[in-house]
């Protein structure tokens, strides 16, 4: 098992940013929902994890994963209670707007008559209105290939699960990949929904999960 080190990083650098939208577009450039929002055009991925990655280092929290190299292998984003991704213009400016300017006329559309008429209701009809709000959101976790199934996603849940657990705070995310669905059960999250978004790229899954930090391991 290769040896690995995870740890908060309050503000991520350009480069760290940089590595990390690398690291987002190599393991969702195929995922039917990495594609659909950015309209069918996989070159606007990178972009799209960038203003992610920026807007939750200004009022999120970011954890990495790095091994005995110094090397990402790892990373988590995620909004804690009272916080929303892209909920202020300052967030926004973070590369949400140039990523919104470059999407296609019907990616746009998209976005805005498909993905945002559906997510947030599907959330807030499983969660309650104000259930993702008041919850730590995972946004982003992603984990090089060679060192997936190593306990390094556990690692870094972990370090935010304790700390919410201080105020019994839930934990939430969702995902648009079948295949973490047993990953989130193993750490403990319970599956509460599922949802399948219709694309013209391809209909697309969305696997909502919380987890009660007062309940025992």
């Amino acid at each position: 098992m290769s040896k690995f080190t995870v740890q908060r990083v309050e503000k991520p650098t350009e480069e760290q940013i940089a590595i990390s939208a690398d690291l987002f577009y190599d393991l969702m450039k195929t995922d039917l929902g990495a594609i659909s929002l950015s309209g069918g055009d996989t070159s606007l991925i990178r972009l799209q994890a960038k203003a992610l990655l920026r807007a939750g280092a200004l009022v999120g929290e970011y954890y990495e994963a790095t091994n005995a190299d110094g090397e990402l292998v790892g990373y988590t984003m995620w909004m804690p209670p009272g916080e929303e991704m892209f909920s202020t213009d300052e967030q926004r400016s973070l590369g949400l707007t140039e990523f919104m300017a470059r999407l296609s006329e019907q990616g746009k559309e998209y976005y805005k008559t498909t993905y945002m008429a559906h997510f947030p209701g599907f959330v807030n009809s499983v969660l309650g209105p104000t259930g993702k709000r008041d919850a730590w959101w995972l946004h982003m976790a992603m984990v090089r290939p060679d060192y997936q199934r190593q306990g390094v996603i556990r690692a870094l849940v972990n370090l935010v699960r304790e700390k919410a657990s201080k105020n019994v705070e839930i934990l939430a995310c969702s995902t648009t990949t079948d295949s973490n669905v047993p990953v989130y059960l193993a750490l403990g999250f319970t599956q509460r929904g599922t949802k399948i978004m219709p694309s013209p790229w391809g209909d697309w899954p969305v696997h909502l999960f919380s987890l009660n930090t007062g309940a025992p391991q």
